[in-house]
């Protein structure tokens, strides 16, 4: 089967980008062509396929705040950059796309009429232009606007077939629009593949604490080590950082002045294992609703537990794996538990998050891929189906 991967870019290295490859390289061992498809960036591979910049791209280079307005509005209204003709001489049987925004729906559903297109639904976009669903719930006129907007992308995305990595983002994005369920689709669970070899775990040491991810505001690093700072002379807990972003020089500041916090700064796969062997805890306290963070599948595969704020907690964590806070009084006084918690109690924890991360299995995320680009390809997604017809895998 030819593959064209069609994403928008991969200027950050996230979990979104990370598993665009990971999936792509088990494709290619299954026997499939693989072609990936994205805007020049930084983390471009030699064998990726470029995609011109859009008209809204061009006109806001240099100019960020003008730039981001620019980029919302493209996303919408800009037919400009990534055609259908592109990909001809590739000759896709299925195209799967992984990040619309960037791209643009417009060319996006242009791809979606000319070739069987699936979607993974890796944010909040179609909710909300930053992703987050920061904007909703406010002014009547604001969700006014953001139901237009919406209705609009329901419309020009009616041709793909999405893929849903939890039952929780779909069911939130159906709240949030009614109309996304008529959209053909099913929820595939991701997964993070082994890097070659199975690793043995070690009992986690409830004393350490590991935040693995985008060093911003969203991603709740500066909430983090204010909270830190309330605990961080009483516990002999430890707290490791790994990520890039741009609040990297605060991480690296409280790396300074707090013995107990350390900067790993941005770690590959063999790199986050050993900050892995070394946790007892995974970090998240994201700010927005996360769809499905890999860094938490990565700590369940390890059997470590999750402490996440209640807006982020993750998707694929049962209840007797994770921890969840409000804001920083109550993430100060959980981290300060957590690292005094009964051996027996953390042992449980980390038993409920072994069992979770076994259920997270790669080759059957693989075959449900597999399975849901038949689907395409046989047309069968090509009505929209019931709400009972649409299936898990």
């Amino acid at each position: 089967m030819r593959i064209a991967m069609v994403h928008s870019s991969f200027a950050v290295a996230g979990g979104a980008e990370l598993y665009l490859r990971d999936l792509s390289r088990s494709l290619i061992d299954r026997g499939h062509q693989v072609r990936v498809f994205s805007r020049p960036s930084a983390n471009a591979e030699p064998d990726d396929q470029p995609i011109a910049p859009r008209l809204a791209a061009r006109l806001g280079q240099g100019r960020p705040r003008v730039g981001k307005v620019l980029t919302h509005l493209g996303d919408l209204v800009d037919p400009t950059g990534l055609r259908a003709a592109d990909l001809r001489s590739f000759g896709p049987d299925v195209v799967h796309v992984h990040n619309w925004q960037g791209i643009g729906v417009l060319p996006v559903a242009r791809l979606a009429r000319a070739y069987p297109t699936c979607h993974t639904v890796h944010d909040y976009a179609i909710c909300d232009p930053n992703n987050a669903l920061a904007n909703r719930g406010g002014s009547p006129l604001a969700e006014l606007a953001l139901g237009v907007r919406s209705a609009w992308l329901v419309r020009r995305l009616r041709h793909l077939y999405l893929l849903w990595p939890a039952q929780r983002t779909r069911d939130i994005v159906h709240r949030h629009v009614p109309g996304a369920s008529r959209l053909a689709g099913r929820v595939v669970p991701l997964a993070v593949p082994s890097r070659g070899r199975r690793v043995q775990w070690r009992p986690g040491d409830r004393r350490v604490f590991l935040f693995l991810g985008a060093l911003s505001r969203h991603k709740g690093i500066d909430l983090l080590l204010d909270a830190w700072s309330d605990i961080a002379a009483t516990t002999g807990a430890t707290l490791l950082v790994a990520g890039e972003g741009p609040l990297r020089g605060r991480v690296e500041e409280a790396a300074r002045t707090t013995p107990s916090v350390r900067y790993l700064g941005y770690l590959d796969g063999p790199g986050k294992e050993d900050a892995m062997q070394h946790a007892g805890w995974l970090l998240l306290p994201s700010q927005w609703a996360e769809n499905f963070p890999i860094s938490c599948v990565e700590a369940l595969t390890a059997g470590r537990p999750v402490i996440a704020s209640a807006v982020a907690r993750p998707p694929m964590a049962s209840d007797g794996s994770v921890l969840t806070f409000d804001d920083r009084t109550a993430l100060a006084a959980l981290l300060a538990s957590a690292a005094r918690l009964p051996e027996p109690e953390y042992a449980a924890l980390a038993s409920s998050a072994a069992r979770d991360g076994r259920q997270l299995d790669w080759g059957r995320h693989v075959d449900a891929v597999l399975a849901s680009y038949e689907t395409i390809r046989s047309g069968a997604s090509a009505t929209y189906p019931l709400p009972h017809e649409v299936t898990s895998a």
